[in-house]
């Protein structure tokens, strides 16, 4: 995060982990290997997360204290892996054959189980007629300024001088 995936070197990565740097090359074949398992399992994560939410009624007009409870942790994951979401953003940026890493995080794709897909499908949010349109909507309102927040929280407060409840309250308050 401090580097950028490109500077990082794989021996640098030993040294921050106390491992020899064998030992990374034994578990992952090459440094865009482990950068993709990192990805990889904080997608997991955030999938299942996202899946509770819509199951816990986290779609609805008036979501659940439970589904309230959800996305607590889901933001607090997130603000947990800030390092993290700072490489999956700037790889995110970089013109490559590929899609951007960020929109794995509203593609379900092998992530949940199936029968946890069916429940999210079956919520009404994601039927096949809509699928496209709340992709969008759950990326362009939901992902990408959850991703805003998290990552650029601290300076935001910095620069404005506000408290982090403030800003926090003030999002809440325009995301409302």
């Amino acid at each position: 995060a401090e580097k950028g995936y490109d500077a990082a070197r794989v021996d640098q990565i030993a040294a921050e982990a106390g491992v020899n740097k064998a030992l990374i090359y034994y578990y992952f074949r090459s440094k865009r290997a482990l950068l993709e398992e990192l990805f990889e399992g904080f997608f997991r994560e955030s999938a299942a997360m996202l899946v509770s939410y819509v199951q816990h009624g986290g779609l609805e007009a008036s979501p659940s204290p439970e589904a309230d409870r959800v996305f607590d942790r889901y933001f607090s994951y997130f603000e947990s892996k800030r390092d993290l979401l700072r490489i999956m953003v700037m790889e995110s940026l970089k013109v490559a054959e590929g899609p951007p890493p960020l929109f794995k995080l509203v593609d379900f794709g092998g992530l949940v189980d199936e029968s946890a897909a069916q429940a999210v499908r079956a919520s009404g949010s994601y039927s096949p007629g809509t699928m496209n349109l709340s992709l969008v909507a759950e990326f362009f309102t939901g992902v990408l300024p959850l991703l805003s927040y998290v990552l650029f929280r601290e300076p935001w407060c910095r620069y404005f001088d506000v408290s982090r409840e403030e800003l926090k309250r003030y999002l809440g308050e325009v995301m409302e």
